[in-house]
């Protein structure tokens, strides 16, 4: 059988949009002569949808939607993700569905059965689980039809002790099933791609079956699916693979062996984004989409001469073109001349716009009105926070003016432990790097100027510093970022007791200073534009820990 997987880039809630993507998709694997084309999971209301699917008109456009591809009559048959209605009268209202297009009607439909409801997912939130999922013959084949977590049940894909009671695979594997396909909205953080891979290459040699995996391109909110998708002969080896990172269409057939896929796509499929290049590819779409299905093209950042802001303008030039980025350089009496100069060396490298408004008269004003400032010459908490929320203002009236979005450039290591200005330097639509540890953010910028320098090399060298008072650096408050983004690593990603990481071999004081730093700051966290998320946990929607809670499990 040849089938064509449709790695398509939806926009949740732009039904019509997205069916016309979809029959679009569909026509140009009719013309390579596919005897099934296979699009992602939700495809025609985009994931996720959130609450949208308590809209009975959002319900019903999706329905009349996939009506229309029915009544198209296309040669190649459909394999599309879409919402269904539950017919039984007990449960939730809706299913999470895959139908089978063929000869001009919906010739099947099957359901997910297994509906996750860690980190970002919230699916059993709208959708009655599936109770069985039984495979189909279609063109002289036993195929099964699964979505998502359907065919990750047991495998190291999923978080820790997360077990479920039945096994669709399985089900599948039981039914002589020669082919699985797998429909996907598959959010993207460092290394998943490359982990899919493996394991569904085991699990094709386990079934002796062909297993065809269909992921989402592109970003929605905060998360960004990389695509990657993929077909695997029952030797688990590749026989087709799609760009990473952005739409795109290849055929598989089955009845060849399974061969080295040839280069297609913006992203060739046999080049693999790995490490920081990996990173940049996921951030540059995560703002380009952000963008562009909000509608907007250009963007505004402050520019401070450091490493943050380097970076944040840099991945932005990237997604929007130089032409569309403007720094602002908004200096106090406390700016180093040498931050200026690297600001400026950044963005000649870059090619963006510049705009110099200091900033002094109005942070003088604010001290004038508010008749505060530090005692004997001090330059106190109070009045570094006023410069931070001095620049936020100019950032978001610029954008206001000029129909503009504002990137916030704050980076996951100060965000844990609310080294930032609520309203100041937090301010903005979006923060590109708030998933990336600073240490990471170094990184990145080393990838980024591995052609040729685009970042400069001061600003790379230079010991990170706000300059909100004389002589400050960040090391005057926290700790070395190497240290601090390993605990917090341990902390977040691992799931690590403060015990377990002083037994990795920090200091316990340390450890439990920075633990309650951080938990104490989630009322900061609340309120910060949305971070794009890049690792399996972030500051974002799937990390729900209260504000008003006590510390003691700190200890």
């Amino acid at each position: 059988m040849k089938i064509a997987i449709a790695q398509i880039n939806p926009k949740v809630g732009d039904i019509a949009g997205n069916a016309a993507l979809v029959e679009a998709f569909a026509r140009r694997a009719e013309a390579l002569g596919a005897d099934l084309a296979v699009f992602p999971e939700l495809a025609l209301t985009g994931y996720p949808p959130l609450d949208l699917l308590e809209k009975e008109d959002f319900i019903r456009d999706n329905l009349r939607a996939l009506k229309r591809l029915a009544d198209l009559g296309l040669k190649t048959a459909l394999a599309v993700g879409y919402v269904d209605r539950n017919p039984a009268k007990k449960g939730k209202a809706l299913l999470n569905s895959i139908a089978l297009i063929s000869g001009g009607r919906i010739a099947a439909r099957r359901h997910k059965s297994l509906l996750p409801t860690y980190d970002i997912f919230d699916e059993a939130r709208y959708f009655e689980p599936a109770r069985e999922n039984r495979p189909l013959r279609f063109k002289g084949e036993v195929i099964g039809l699964t979505i998502c977590e359907d065919i990750w049940a047991g495998t190291a894909l999923l978080p820790r002790r997360l077990l479920y009671r039945n096994d669709p695979v399985k089900v599948l594997a039981g039914g002589k099933a020669s082919i699985v396909i797998n429909i996907s909205a598959s959010p993207f953080y460092r290394g998943k791609s490359s982990l899919r891979l493996r394991i569904l290459s085991r699990l094709a040699r386990k079934m002796r079956a062909h297993i065809v995996y269909a992921n989402q391109a592109g970003a929605n909110d905060e998360l960004i699916f990389d695509g990657n998708s993929f077909a695997l002969s029952p030797s688990g080896k590749v026989s087709a693979r799609a760009a990473a990172f952005a739409e795109d269409l290849v055929l598989v057939d089955t009845n060849l062996p399974a061969a080295a896929p040839a280069k297609a796509g913006k992203v060739g499929a046999a080049e693999r984004h790995e490490g920081a290049a990996e990173i940049c590819a996921a951030l540059t779409l995560g703002i380009r989409d952000y963008f562009g299905k909000m509608g907007f093209r250009r963007a505004v950042l402050g520019l401070s001469g450091g490493i943050d802001s380097a970076v944040v303008a840099a991945l932005a030039a990237r997604a929007l073109g130089p032409g569309n980025v403007t720094g602002v350089l908004m200096p106090s009496q406390y700016t180093s001349p040498r931050s200026s100069r690297d600001a400026l060396a950044l963005a000649r490298n870059l090619g963006i716009r510049t705009m110099n408004i200091p900033i002094k008269n109005i942070y003088g004003a604010f001290l004038r009105e508010l008749k505060t400032g530090g005692s004997r010459g001090e330059v106190s908490l109070t009045m570094q926070n006023l410069q931070s929320r001095a620049r936020g203002s100019v950032l978001m009236a610029l954008a206001n003016a000029n129909n503009w979005l504002t990137l916030a450039t704050g980076n996951k290591s100060e965000l844990a432990v609310g080294y930032c200005t609520l309203y100041g330097d937090t301010a903005g639509a979006i923060a590109p790097i708030a998933d990336l540890f600073k240490t990471e953010v170094y990184r990145l910028a080393a990838f980024l100027n591995s052609g040729g320098e685009i970042i400069p090399a001061a600003v790379i060298k230079r010991p990170p510093t706000a300059e909100l008072k004389p002589g400050q650096k960040d090391q005057d408050d926290l700790p070395p970022y190497k240290t601090l983004d390993e605990i917090v690593r341990l902390y977040m990603e691992e799931n690590r007791t403060p015990a377990e990481i002083v037994g990795k071999g920090f200091k316990k004081a340390l450890v439990l200073s920075t633990l309650r730093r951080l938990e104490a700051n989630e009322y900061k966290r609340k309120q910060l534009p949305i971070a794009l998320k890049v690792t399996e946990k972030s500051f974002g929607y799937g990390r729900k820990m209260p504000i008003v809670k006590s510390l003691d499990f700190i200890r």
